[in-house]
């Protein structure tokens, strides 16, 4: 800080990155994914239902083995 007097550059302060911006926190806000949902294979196209607590980026394709991702 300049001086030593408590200015400094804006945004810098006490408190700041407590994670309730713009998503609003963990898991939260409006790009949190929710209930239903597909998961989608990016490579074969090929589609199921996304299963509660399993991520499709976790999941492998069963026709082609690529990672699957949630649409």
């Amino acid at each position: 800080m300049p001086g030593r007097d408590g200015t400094g550059p804006v945004g810098q302060g006490r408190g700041a990155g407590r994670g309730f911006g713009v998503t609003g926190g963990r898991m939260g806000g409006p790009l949190a994914a929710g209930l239903g949902g597909t998961c989608k294979c990016p490579k074969c196209g090929y589609e199921q239902e996304h299963t509660r607590a399993q991520p499709c980026n976790k999941l492998p394709c069963p026709k082609c083995g690529t990672i699957m991702a949630r649409i």
